[in-house]
């Protein structure tokens, strides 16, 4: 089997956030499978800002829920959402 890559948006739940330690939050609760590519910081609203990561992970997870579930294990966030995801 291959491997897919998504976007998935996933906010904070304070506008006074250190991303990187953020970032190594959800690093953390992923398995060896999976890796963060990438991530860019966007704005949201009234200072709440989001991180936008690129997730490259095994192709029989299929869509983004099991991502989006291992995500909402991390305390401290508000919303997650997956954008997109395509075969690598």
């Amino acid at each position: 089997m291959g491997e897919f890559v998504a976007l998935i948006d996933v906010v904070p739940e304070d506008t006074e956030v250190n991303f990187e330690e953020f970032i190594g939050k959800l690093k953390n609760v992923l398995p060896d499978t999976c890796v963060i590519e990438t991530y860019e910081i966007m704005p949201v609203a009234f200072g709440l800002k989001k991180a936008r990561v690129r997730v490259r992970y095994p192709e029989e997870w299929g869509g983004t829920d099991k991502l989006e579930g291992l995500f909402g294990k991390v305390e401290g966030i508000q919303g997650i959402e997956g954008i997109a995801f395509s075969k690598a």
